[in-house]
């Protein structure tokens, strides 16, 4: 059976003290990472509306979140993340196949 990386995200607002306890514990800042990412999308924001986010992050190149599997419930969300340009390209066609027609040949 082939084994797949799966990503788990989780976003939350620390209380008062959480670092303090944090320290107790034994816990240290080893470094700490700022990420500066540039968000695109159609003037109708079409992407967003079909829960697609599509960035360009400094020094690591494109990214597309897509919705992944159905079926997950609950507070969770799945997505797929296509980091190959041709992937990319092909997904945001499906997406926004309207825009095809007005490229440039």
């Amino acid at each position: 059976m082939a084994h797949a990386l799966i990503e788990v995200e989780r976003k939350f607002i620390p209380g008062p003290g959480t670092e303090k306890r944090l320290q107790e514990l034994g816990g240290t800042l080893e470094h700490q990472v700022t990420f500066w990412d540039r968000y695109y999308d159609t003037p109708e924001l079409s992407l967003m509306r079909a829960d697609y986010w599509l960035r360009q992050r400094e020094g690591s190149g494109w990214e597309l979140k897509c919705p992944g599997t159905a079926g997950v419930s609950g507070p969770h969300q799945e997505y797929v993340e296509l980091t190959v340009e041709p992937a990319i390209v092909a997904q945001l066609c499906e997406v926004c196949p309207y825009r095809r027609q007005h490229l440039p040949s």
